[in-house]
This record gives C-alpha cells, sequence and structure tokens, in this order.
C-alpha cells in the first residue's frame, strides 16, 4: 500500500496514454499522510481518507503523483492516463485488464460497423429525405465515373487517330 513507501521502494507506472507503457521508477521521497480535502468517509465513519504526494524517479526524469490514497496499492491517478502501483502482481492484472479491454474493443469492430449501417438505414426510414439525397449522391457519383470512362475514350480515341494519320503524313511529305 502506498501509506507504507519510503524511499528507494519501486513504483510500477502504466501509462494508458496515446502510447501505452510500463515503466519501473524508484521513489524520491513520499509526504507524510494527510487528510484528503473533500474525501468520502472510510468504511469506519470517524477514519478520513489518508492521502500521500510521491515523487517517482523513472529513468532521467521526476513525476509527482499528487493525493494518492495511502489504504491503497494501485491507483489510476486520472492525469495523463497513468495507473501506479507498488505491487508488481496488483500491476500485472491492470496490463491483462488493458489488453484485454482493447483486444474485446477490436473484436467489437464488426457490431458496431453494422449498428452504424443499421442507423443510417434507420434514418433513413425515419426521414424519407435522407434517401433523396443518397440517391442524388450515388448519381452523382455515377456520373462521374461516365464522365471519366468518356474522356478515357477520348483520348484512347485521339491517340489511335494520330497513330493512323503519322504513316499517311510522311507519305504525303517525301521529297520527289
Amino acid at each position: 500500500m502506498f501509506g507504507s513507501l519510503r524511499a528507494g521502494s519501486l513504483i510500477y507506472i502504466l501509462n494508458k496514454g496515446e502510447n501505452p507503457s510500463l515503466n519501473i521508477g524508484q521513489v524520491l521521497n513520499v509526504t507524510a499522510p494527510r487528510a484528503k480535502v473533500g474525501s468520502q468517509f472510510m468504511p469506519n465513519p470517524m477514519q478520513v481518507e489518508q492521502v500521500v504526494d510521491i515523487n517517482v524517479k523513472v529513468g532521467e526524469d521526476t513525476k509527482t503523483f499528487s493525493n494518492v490514497s495511502t489504504h491503497l496499492s494501485v491507483v489510476d491517478t486520472g492525469a495523463g492516463g497513468y495507473v501506479i502501483s507498488d505491487d508488481k502482481s496488483a500491476i500485472t492484472n491492470e496490463v491483462e485488464a488493458f489488453g484485454t479491454n482493447s483486444q474485446n474493443a477490436l473484436n467489437s469492430i464488426p457490431y458496431h460497423k453494422k449498428v452504424v449501417a443499421a442507423c443510417k438505414q434507420m434514418m433513413v426510414d425515419l426521414n424519407p429525405s435522407l434517401q433523396k439525397e443518397a440517391e442524388r449522391d450515388t448519381k452523382i457519383s455515377n456520373l462521374e465515373k461516365e464522365l471519366a470512362e468518356i474522356k478515357g475514350g477520348f483520348s484512347e480515341l485521339t491517340a489511335l487517330l494520330k497513330g493512323a494519320l503519322q504513316p499517311q503524313q510522311s507519305a504525303l511529305i517525301k521529297p520527289q
């Protein structure tokens, strides 16, 4: 638990932000426990939640984690997406849960794609003018494709004509 941390203790820091990582830091110092301002009462109504501030050296950097509850061994700091722990097995559980949540999110992509498609259709059912807009957009897209094909055909035709006319022009220009 964070209440028993001392300088030199190890802290595991799970970064759940944009670039997830796990770092191990060394406690530089821990403030004396103090009552958390505006805290909820603990199970014993006479006991107020105690918190500490922890300064940790991680590589060449120093990080400060403020208002860390002394009776816990894993805390989601909320700031910057960090989860800290003084217990290796507790942080292992956090890493496993983090990975499982992301895997579940990846597994649910097909479902969510179906939901998006179904909701689009529901919106069309609720508002028929959306159907007309979708049909118009499809027609415009088809016309653009046809126009591109016609342009391509003209380019091919022009190239063929140039190729066919060049031998005739050469024959006409021959000196006598």
